[in-house]
């Protein structure tokens, strides 16, 4: 009992320790400076999450440059410390997926004790980086509408990206063919094939081998945000020509969030179509999506207190749809049956098709009779 508790402890902090991929990260960089302009080392500057109160440190070398890599997507309070200089805190700075982004610091003489508040500056500019993409943020991932509850439908809005659903029928992806592994999951960008984008998923490769699909398509409840990058890929996440598809999903935080939704879709709200006039039975539709998530601190009372180093996140979804088609067809009549075709217009003996300028001519049936009657049973 005690070797497998120990295996248990193991595992869960193989699962606490920090992820290394640069794809799921952000970084920060940049100088550190005085007033003069002259370079300032052994700065401290650390970058503080504000919402889970980690911290992420780094000194900066004898030039005055810093990097912090590996840092969560999010919110950040970066404060910067040195010897004979006022504390310089920058608060609200908010950092996205994949973004290797630039801030600079100038330092003011006088003493640590003393320290300078910054709470807003222009977006920050991705100067260590040269790839093109778009990123998706929380805010769109809740609350753009979503047919399907599809977080792929967003791709389309990074320029030169279409697909899913809206493009060419027929592809491997696309939803509209029986063998379609992942339907729904299709996009085309810049001219590439669907079969030619990188999906990963919390920096980790994310692609069906057979297909070259999606593997796991998360809920949009447990995306955070996705970046599409179309070109100029960074040499950690190149593979294909087409785009790279980036998601991280949410994380807990010190504070307890959750939800709970179901999206209905009924045809008792919907108007009836052409070939469903009034008086006829109305093909019914039923949909509904429905789930929950929730994040925050691990807390065991008088044992564990994890707040600010132990978070955990979980959400579930679920899919329920029925529906009715509505289709015509052409039924054989008895005297069809018979090869008596009278109820139909002309029919020709296709042995007889012969050329006759302008066009292709042949000799009817007499009395539109089949010389040879169909023996198709009448049951």
């Amino acid at each position: 009992m005690s070797k497998l508790l120990a295996l248990y402890i193991l595992l869960a902090l193989a699962l606490t320790m920090p992820a290394s991929a640069q794809v799921a990260s952000a970084e920060l960089s940049g100088h550190v400076l005085d007033a003069s302009g002259a370079a300032v080392a052994n700065a401290k500057v650390t970058a503080t999450s504000s919402e889970t109160n980690r911290t992420f440190e780094t000194i900066s070398n004898s030039a005055g440059d810093y990097v912090i890599q590996l840092l969560p997507p999010g919110t950040y309070t970066v404060t910067v410390e040195a010897a004979n200089f006022r504390k310089v805190v920058q608060r609200g700075l908010t950092l996205q997926i994949n973004q290797q982004a630039g801030l600079d610091f100038t330092l003011q003489v006088g003493q640590v004790s003393e320290q300078i508040e910054v709470t807003g500056q222009a977006p920050l500019l991705e100067t260590e980086s040269s790839s093109l993409g778009t990123v998706v943020n929380e805010q769109f991932v809740n609350q753009l509408p979503l047919n399907g509850r599809n977080f792929i439908q967003m791709a389309t809005l990074s320029p030169g990206v279409n697909g899913v659903g809206f493009s060419a029928t027929g592809t491997i992806m696309s939803g509209t063919r029986p063998d379609d592994r992942r339907p729904a999951t299709e996009i085309f960008s810049n001219g590439n094939r669907e079969g030619s984008n990188n999906f990963l998923y919390d920096g980790i490769d994310d692609n069906e081998r057979l297909t070259l699909s999606i593997v796991l398509r998360p809920a949009v409840e447990a995306v955070r945000e996705f970046k599409i990058q179309t070109n100029l890929y960074s040499a950690d996440i190149g593979r294909s020509s087409g785009a790279v598809v980036d998601v991280i999903t949410k994380s807990g935080s010190n504070q307890f969030h959750g939800s709970v939704f179901e999206f209905l879709r009924n045809s008792a709200m919907d108007a009836r179509n052409f070939f469903s006039p009034h008086g006829t039975a109305f093909p019914s539709f039923r949909l509904n999506q429905f789930g929950a998530s929730a994040g925050g601190p691990v807390l065991i009372p008088r044992v564990y207190n994890a707040r600010n180093s132990t978070f955990f996140f979980v959400d579930s979804e679920g899919y329920r749809r029925t529906a009715q088609q509505l289709l015509l067809g052409n039924v054989p009549t008895l005297l069809m049956r018979t090869g008596n075709f009278s109820e139909t217009p002309t029919i020709y003996d296709p042995i007889s098709t012969r050329a006759q300028a302008p066009a292709l001519s042949a000799t009817p049936f007499p009395e539109t009779l089949s010389p040879q009657p169909a023996s198709i049973p009448s049951h």
